[in-house]
């Protein structure tokens, strides 16, 4: 695991970038999806992934999107009216407390410990990697570290970086605010929306660590 991990998932982004520039800000962040997947699978702990459906210890952590994975997400969830409320209200509630205070929250799109829009997750989603589940369930309470596959977390750093420096406000944002402003703004007010939601921890290292 090295600095070059960052630089693979950087390159394998832009490359998918390269490839969807004419696209949709939801189908670039889907091309970028796609090209990652094998990559955050070749890795020397791959084999040792203990995620498994029905684990949930890491939907349970804040996450942060850019707006191309904010518009996939909106677009997975918008005729899903009671998820679409789900995601609107959790927003406001959580609107006042900071990023670490999210950690122990259950994401908006969980829903019977699965991800009921797993195809349409951002990278942050898709990098992280355990291979010990109890330990998961331990760091979320602050209990312990978190062995997980920095192979394939440094590689989704790297894509994520890439996406959100891609498309403005070249940021990302939290991504019950942001995803909760993407839903309910008008089409031509979205991006302004996302841009003014809660900005992300700059940290994306998993709590624990």
């Amino acid at each position: 695991m090295s600095q070059s991990d960052y630089y693979r998932g950087v390159e394998t982004a832009q490359q998918a970038l390269a490839a969807a520039r004419a696209n949709a800000p939801a189908a670039r962040a889907a091309a970028v999806h796609e090209a990652m997947a094998p990559l955050l699978l070749a890795t020397a702990l791959a084999g040792q992934h203990a995620c498994r459906s029905g684990c949930d210890h890491c939907c349970h952590l804040p996450v942060g999107i850019c707006f191309g994975e904010a518009q996939r997400l909106a677009e997975a969830v918008r005729d899903l009216p009671q998820l679409a409320h789900r995601v609107t209200e959790e927003a406001r509630a959580t609107a006042s407390l900071s990023w670490s205070d999210l950690v122990g929250r259950p994401c908006p799109l969980l829903v019977d410990r699965t991800c009921s829009v797993h195809t349409a997750r951002p990278l942050p989603c898709r990098a992280l990697a355990s291979t010990d589940a109890e330990a998961c369930a331990r760091g979320v309470r602050g209990a312990a570290n978190v062995p997980i596959d920095d192979e394939a977390f440094l590689r989704g750093l790297g894509a994520t970086a890439a996406l959100a420096a891609s498309e403005p406000p070249f940021a990302l944002r939290e991504l019950r605010s942001a995803l909760a402003a993407v839903l309910t703004a008008a089409p031509s007010d979205r991006l302004a929306a996302f841009a003014g939601a809660a900005s992300a921890s700059p940290s994306q290292k998993p709590a624990g660590q």
